[in-house]
């Protein structure tokens, strides 16, 4: 079986492609060819691949360009499926569909809100309307959707699209059953809707690592306003001084500055150590030195990839009850879920596990076990490979009904 995957980048830009670079070489231990179509990026990181510069391009012209450039790939390659991850223009999925089965992975929110993620900034806030015109009014009240005219017209038209074409994909993959719901609850009810959660690309460990001396918590991701990343200052600040901090991710000269402005403000700046992007084996040891990982999201997270890392590595989670992170911090028994925005709650369980030596093992011990039963890479290409096939049979059963 050929499949061309579909997605702006292909570089090491987030959790999408961190699943894509994992799940690509073992599809073609299993026997598939996978071809990656993309907007930007090395080449050289995947073969074969196939560039289209459309696919990273919102707009009008975009959609028209990229639906051409998709149609030659598609009849050059000639894939048996196609299957659709993050792109900008929803001409590479007109093309895709006129091709022949297709399914698409909801990485996050772009095919049923016009700002991707459902958060309101200004308020910090998750949006709970359904894609409308209402959207615009909502984005200047609140700040969801980009100012740009011309392009918070075309994100409108991309999400407006996806609902009305929710039905013609031949499956939809949620990365969670929060994510399933919300795409359901935003007008997908008639898509062919399945849950396949993110493998954890980290082995687990065999057993919780040794506590941490002294006791440390860890921020591990994007510094950006739907993120959370001030929430886990605060917490950091109203927890005892003997605990430290530890922010890990997009952390610029610049984001440093603001970051350690914060920290003063909460009174926490000389215990507060700021990284960048850290390596995978930099991640490993940074969370075998962590005591709790703290997940402060705003947003309704499809799932949190680096959740599982965590918890692969025997650390318990402090996390934002939103979105698909209860598929993976389970309440009282790899971690606990607490309000959005609230530092202080973030505070109160982190230093609830803390005060425990046996919690924090047991808590940890569970969370190697979770991700032992149900977040390893075989599990899912096991899965992935049975939705590619009922996606070939289902789009066989529809063209042969309409012959």
């Amino acid at each position: 079986m050929k499949v061309l995957h579909v997605n702006e980048h292909l570089a090491h830009k987030g959790g999408v492609e961190t699943y894509l670079f994992g799940a690509l070489p073992r599809l073609r231990e299993r026997g598939v060819v996978p071809v990656v179509a993309y907007g930007d990026g090395d080449p050289s990181l995947h073969e074969p691949a196939r560039h289209v510069p459309a696919l990273g391009t919102a707009g009008f012209r975009a959609e028209k360009q990229a639906r051409t450039q998709m149609a030659r790939v598609l009849r050059e390659e000639t894939p048996d499926l196609v299957h659709i991850h993050n792109v900008q223009n929803v001409g590479a999925l007109q093309a895709s569909l006129a091709h022949g089965p297709t399914v698409i992975t909801t990485h996050d929110y772009r095919w049923v809100c016009p700002a991707n993620n459902f958060f309101h900034e200004r308020p910090q806030a998750v949006c709970e309307r359904t894609c409308g015109l209402g959207c615009f009014a909502t984005t200047l009240a609140k700040r969801c959707v980009t100012p740009r005219p011309q392009y918070a017209a075309y994100f409108y038209r991309r999400a407006k699209w996806g609902i009305e074409h929710a039905d013609r994909f031949a499956r939809v993959i949620a990365p969670s059953s929060g994510a399933r719901a919300k795409y359901e609850q935003s007008g997908f009810q008639d898509a062919d809707m399945a849950v396949l959660p993110y493998f954890c690309e980290l082995a687990p460990a065999e057993t919780p690592r040794p506590l941490p001396d002294p006791p440390t918590i860890t921020y591990l991701g994007r510094i950006a306003a739907n993120k959370g990343h001030e929430y886990f200052i605060e917490a950091l600040g109203k927890l005892p001084s003997s605990v430290q901090g530890r922010m890990v991710g997009s952390i610029s000269a610049d984001v440093a500055d603001t970051l350690r402005v914060l920290a003063s403000k909460h009174g926490c700046a000389e215990r507060l150590d700021l990284h960048g992007w850290a390596s995978r084996d930099e991640v490993v040891d940074l969370l075998d030195r962590t005591s709790v990982f703290v997940f402060p999201s705003l947003w309704p997270e499809t799932l949190g990839i680096v959740g599982l890392e965590a918890l692969s590595r025997g650390v318990p989670v402090v996390a934002s009850d939103l979105g698909g992170v209860p598929e993976w911090c389970r309440e009282d028994s790899t971690g606990y879920r607490v309000p959005p925005k609230d530092g202080a709650a973030i505070a109160a369980r982190v230093e609830r596990l803390l005060a425990d030596d046996d919690r924090l093992r047991a808590f940890g011990a569970r969370g190697i076990s979770l991700i032992k039963e149900r977040f390893r890479p075989a599990q899912h290409i096991d899965r992935l490979l049975r939705l590619y096939q009922h996606a070939q049979t289902s789009h066989q059963s529809a063209s042969s009904s309409r012959a």
